[in-house]
């Protein structure tokens, strides 16, 4: 009898293990396709990744959580979206549900200083705004010392700070540029920066004229110049 009980537990404990596994697996999988979207510039609200999680997902497992993943790649979607009063609402909480990830505050803090830079007022109130982005920075470095984003982000946002504290700008000048309207994000190549960094292109005042572009020569055209150029005469020495 002992040894059918034995025998019971030890199948439902491998029944739990099994299915904890794919439920992990199945999670993974729909993590990685939402890295993917976001990688090439798809900027999904729903990602499909909230009938994907389980209990499993949940717990507070030494490793990391597949939530604590979720809620990162959100934030990030959210931010490219500039959805930045969405993302600020998350350092409101407190208490259990306080934002403590070092790469959520980061997302947060780029966050407040994207919303700083656009908004248009005097000098004096952009500097208060940037106050707090700073502050905001430098939680993020308390927590993650060695976040090389976040010490660059901070440096320029407290350089940018001083420039307008020094009264660079002069009084009654506005600061900021108006907020564009945000660009259709479902298109292959949304407008404006992205997650790989800002549209390259040539310099201004750049005569595009000068440029020559170059292309291979197809099958049959090569086929038809089988004869060597002329080149040059090479000179002997000696």
């Amino acid at each position: 009898m002992k040894n059918a009980l034995a025998g019971i537990g030890l199948a439902v404990a491998l029944f739990i293990a099994a299915a904890a596994c794919w439920s992990e697996a199945r999670m993974s999988r729909s993590v990685a396709e939402a890295h993917r979207r976001l990688a090439t510039l798809h900027y999904d609200a729903d990602d499909g990744l909230a009938g994907s999680q389980s209990l499993w997902t949940q717990l507070p497992w030494p490793s990391g959580t597949a939530k604590s993943d979720i809620d990162r790649q959100r934030a990030t979607v959210s931010y490219w979206r500039t959805q930045y009063q969405s993302l600020g609402d998350l350092t409101a909480k407190s208490g259990a549900q306080a934002l403590t990830d070092p790469e959520m505050l980061l997302v947060v803090a780029n966050a407040s200083f994207r919303s700083a830079a656009a908004h248009v007022g005097p000098p004096k109130a952009a500097v208060g705004r940037l106050d707090a982005v700073i502050q905001a920075y430098a939680d993020v470095l308390r927590r993650s010392p060695a976040s090389t984003d976040a010490a660059y982000n901070y440096e320029f946002t407290a350089r940018l700070r001083d420039h307008l504290a020094k009264g660079a700008n002069r009084a009654g000048q506005t600061v900021g540029r108006k907020p564009e309207a945000p660009a259709d994000t479902t298109v292959d190549l949304p407008a404006g920066p992205t997650i790989h960094g800002a549209p390259g292109g040539p310099p201004p005042g750049t005569d595009l004229g000068d440029f020559k572009t170059l292309s291979p020569m197809r099958y049959d055209e090569r086929e038809e110049r089988m004869d060597p150029g002329p080149g040059h005469q090479v000179q002997r020495k000696g």
